[in-house]
This record gives structure tokens, C-alpha cells and sequence, in this order.
């Protein structure tokens, strides 16, 4: 069984496509891709805006939402999907900004 703690972010970096973000998380043997929507990216933060920035800023935070989904079996194909249901539900405005590696990519502009 996959331990939630064990879901860490990795390559290839955060990325727009179309309308939605997407981040790769990795429990060292398998690799998923978090596809975040549009509203999810904009309901993370004040004002609402999608924006490669925030994505990163909020990788983190979406990897965790990514890791609750796992552990339930939410993945679909090796997909998870972050909807902005998921994230109002988690109160993203309650977190403080987040540092480890969203604040690395943003600063290395990736």
C-alpha cells in the first residue's frame, strides 16, 4: 500500500498545457501526472489567475491533494485530476506560502 508521505514531486517540471497545469509525482517505481484545471490553479489563491507562477508556487500543495487521491485509488491510467472541488475543500488559503521546490523553480524561473 502507497503511504501518502512517499509521493514526492519529479520531472519533468510543472507545466501549462491548453487550459490546465500539470505536475509529475513519483513514489520511486511509478510515475503519475496530476493534470490540475484551470479553476483549481485559480481557486488556490487570491485573486483567481492561472498562471505557470502560481502552479509552481502551489506544486506542492497540489502533489498532497495528488497523494490523498492515490491512496484512494483515484488515479485513472496514470492520471490524477485536481479539480477546484478538491481544492476548496482543502482550504489552500489557510496555507502559508509554500518554500521547498515550487520556491526553487519559481526562482529559477522554470
Amino acid at each position: 500500500m502507497i503511504d501518502e508521505t512517499e509521493i514526492t514531486l519529479c520531472e519533468p517540471a510543472p507545466f501549462l498545457y491548453h487550459e490546465n497545469g500539470k505536475i509529475a509525482v513519483t513514489d520511486g517505481s511509478t510515475v503519475w501526472l496530476v493534470i490540475v484545471t484551470c479553476e483549481a490553479i485559480k481557486a488556490a489563491a487570491s485573486p483567481p489567475e492561472k498562471t505557470l507562477q502560481r502552479l509552481i508556487r502551489y506544486a506542492e500543495f497540489y502533489r498532497d491533494l495528488a497523494a490523498a487521491a492515490i491512496v484512494r485509488g483515484e488515479d485513472v491510467d496514470g492520471k490524477v485530476w485536481i479539480t477546484e472541488a478538491a481544492v476548496m475543500a482543502s482550504n489552500p488559503q489557510a496555507l502559508k506560502m509554500p518554500s521547498g521546490l515550487g520556491g526553487r523553480l519559481a526562482q529559477n524561473g522554470s
